[in-house]
């Protein structure tokens, strides 16, 4: 067995963090490395030493892609081993390849693994080689949006592209029917080759509600191979695992035997070694069970593993990687894995935009762990991964399900996270969404309850222990910190734009970084057209037109620039009455304009309906009584534009045979936030 004593550290953030600290454990010494905008992030103070990459063609991520960069650092530090963590270069063969060469250890599977399970389609190929089914669709990466659209035409819409390299959520995106393919293959393919430097694509049948569940696996380098059970990863936000559990709540035991059963037989036919997860769509009306891919890495959910189990995973990384096998580590058969010990549960915690933490505080206690690299003063590159922390409780001593997510809606209670923000309030009420308590949560959760996206602020109101913490940072001070670490805005410059009497405002309804912009001011645009597109939670997401007409203003926004949430970045004039319209082409399945279309046309009807000789009898009841509507006293009262309207309308709508909005009757009251005489927000 080899004797590992200094590892490189192929990643940033939280799990950097966490591998500087099993390699401390084990007596390793540990290289970070960082791109500039990562120079004062928690990870390049957690090794034994930090070491500065240069960013590739003014591309952060870019920087922990270059793997001559890597090995030079590796060999000027006297490192033995490398560990990739997840995302980034964990499943690229060629590094592997490449660490080799160099007489390094990698800490990972072997590269004919990597090469196996990192390419989508040919991991599809091998599991219905060995009898375990499959999703349907397509049998080759996939080149051109047109080939696309011919295959999901044969497995019948909806469909799902995948990128055919890497994981994570990244290079995916539902087509619900063939107008929405062509712009959909493009956002797949630009988050496929600027995340795993490989844009190639394919298409699977869209699977209707399911579970999923996914295996940990290990083995060693003489064929052993072991589970330590299996997770639950559904709730998902755009591909993007929010909420895991492990073990899987209310799986029905045969399935769950099938589903870790076939893992195994995965991971053994094909030469792995080391860590993974083998992971399963589920049906459990049906029984049914289909492999979709398999991780050769450490996942960002094996905490819950390791709490249901005792073991710590990334200390067997380095074991096994270092040539001992799965006896020494006290698994020599699937006996000896312990029974999982009740349950745990993760939340992945994520900023929300842009700034720096004016306060953080982690939760603590018995059963609760924080995997993080927040602090105060922090300001999260907005380039990466937006995960600022993942809190994991265990259950009590009841070892129930429901107790497991009591304790972790608790801590997310205690989580002091201030002048940033961040989904601790959805995380909140995912946690007490009945069928989340329930154990059968389902990948569409999200989608279908849509007040998730945005709960009340009943949701994420403080408990006593926060208040004071927040009133404490307020009087010494903290709550003055603006802007970055170093002081300085990471946004673009906020020019304000007011659209005018009858135009439409275009909001940004996610905070991200800008990749392109498709319009400027003058041009005429279509409902549903692509007007901005931004880099938010590690996916590529698209602004649109929420109404035909010309552009009339825009943010003077360039590719790199950062955009907040709820930011107005242009404002569009509607054609006159009786002008004649433009064809609509059909909006992009994945995009915010249906729902945008219909606010704006809520927005319009309720603009008319308080308009200055409105003949709506309650607005003249109202002005016959002296009074004023809600909105005329807010521009009273509040500096001109300075007002943004929390959740762009509130009334009642009616909606016509065809969806549409034919009538709206707004409430009268508004919520949102403005400024007086200058003055902060209120």
């Amino acid at each position: 067995m080899a004797e590992l004593k200094r590892v490189l550290i192929a990643n940033r953030g939280e799990i950097a963090i966490r591998i500087a600290n099993a390699a401390a454990a084990l007596g390793i010494e540990s290289v970070a490395v960082y791109a500039p905008a990562d120079a004062r992030s928690l990870h390049t103070r957690s090794a034994t030493v930090a070491c500065a990459l240069d960013e590739v063609e003014g591309n952060p991520v870019g920087a922990y892609l270059d793997i001559d960069a890597l090995l030079a650092i590796a060999a000027e530090t006297g490192c033995d081993c490398v560990h990739p963590g997840y995302g980034f270069l964990a499943e690229s063969a060629a590094f592997a390849e490449r660490c080799a060469a160099a007489g390094l250890v990698f800490i990972g599977p072997p590269p004919a693994a990597l090469a196996l399970f990192g390419d989508k389609v040919r991991a599809r190929a091998f599991a219905a080689e060995l009898d375990v089914p499959v999703v349907p669709g397509s049998k080759s990466p996939i080149a051109k949006a047109a080939e696309a659209a011919e295959c999901a035409a044969g497995l019948g819409y909806p469909v799902l592209l995948k990128a055919a390299a890497g994981g994570g959520g990244r290079g995916m995106r539902e087509v619900a029917s063939a107008g929405g393919m062509a712009e959909a293959f493009a956002r797949c393919q630009s988050e496929a080759e600027a995340a795993f430097g490989s844009g190639a694509v394919f298409v699977e049948k869209l699977i209707a509600r399911p579970r999923h569940i996914e295996v940990q696996v290990l083995a060693d380098d003489c064929g052993n191979v072991v589970h330590l059970h299996e997770r639950d990863c559904s709730i998902q936000l755009r591909h993007q695992k929010v909420v895991e559990a492990a073990p899987a709540p209310g799986l029905d035991d045969a399935l769950r035997q099938r589903i870790l059963d076939a893992a195994v037989r995965l991971a053994e036919r094909s030469g792995y070694a080391n860590a993974g997860t083998v992971e399963f769509l589920a049906t459990p009306e049906d029984g049914g069970y289909y492999f979709i891919e398999c991780n050769p890495r450490i996942q960002v959910e094996h905490t819950v593993t390791e709490q249901v189990t005792g073991f710590d995973l990334v200390e067997a990384q380095f074991r096994i990687a270092a040539g001992a096998g799965l006896a020494a580590l006290g698994l020599p058969s699937q006996g000896a894995v312990p029974a999982p010990r009740g349950f745990a549960v993760q939340a992945r915690v994520v900023a929300r935009g842009a700034g720096s933490l004016r306060a953080y505080k982690e939760p603590a206690g018995a059963g609760v762990r924080v995997d993080g690299s927040g602090y105060v003063g922090y300001a999260p590159p907005p380039a990466f991964d937006p995960l600022l922390a993942k809190v994991v409780c265990s259950s009590n001593s009841s070892g129930t399900f429901a107790s497991a997510l009591e304790r972790a809606a608790r801590a997310l209670d205690e989580f002091h996270i201030d002048g940033l923000a961040t989904n601790l309030g959805q995380l909140k009420a995912i946690l007490r969404h009945p069928d989340v308590r329930a154990g059968d949560a389902r990948t569409t959760l999200l989608g279908e309850e849509t007040a998730l996206l945005a709960p009340p602020a009943s949701a994420a109101a403080e408990n006593g222990t926060v208040a004071l913490l927040r009133q404490q940072a307020t009087l010494a001070g903290l709550a003055g910190m603006v802007g970055s670490a170093n002081g300085e805005s990471t946004a673009a410059p906020a020019a304000t734009l007011t659209p005018k009497p009858g135009e439409q405002a275009v909001t940004c309804p996610m905070a991200g970084s800008v990749l392109e912009v498709r319009v400027r001011e003058g041009d005429a645009v279509v409902a549903g057209q692509t007007l901005l597109i931004v880099s938010a939670m590690k996916m590529e997401s698209q602004v649109t037109a929420p109404c035909a007409g010309a552009v009339t203003a825009a943010q003077p926004l360039s590719p790199g620039d950062s955009v907040e949430a709820g930011r107005v970045v242009a404002t569009i004039a509607p054609p006159a009455e009786g002008a004649a319209a433009e064809e609509t082409p059909a909006a992009s399945d994945d995009s915010w304009a249906p729902l945008l279309g219909d606010i704006a046309a809520m927005q319009r009807l309720a603009l008319q309906r308080l308009a200055p000789g409105s003949d709506d009898p309650g607005v003249v009841r109202q002005r016959s009584r002296g009074k004023l509507t809600c909105r005329e006293r807010i521009d009273l009262l509040l500096d001109a534009g300075s007002f943004r309207e929390i959740g762009s309308v509130a009334g009642f709508a009616s909606y016509g045979e065809d969806g549409t909005v034919e009538a709206f009757t707004p409430a009268n009251h508004v919520g949102g936030t403005g400024r007086i005489d200058g003055r902060g927000a209120i």
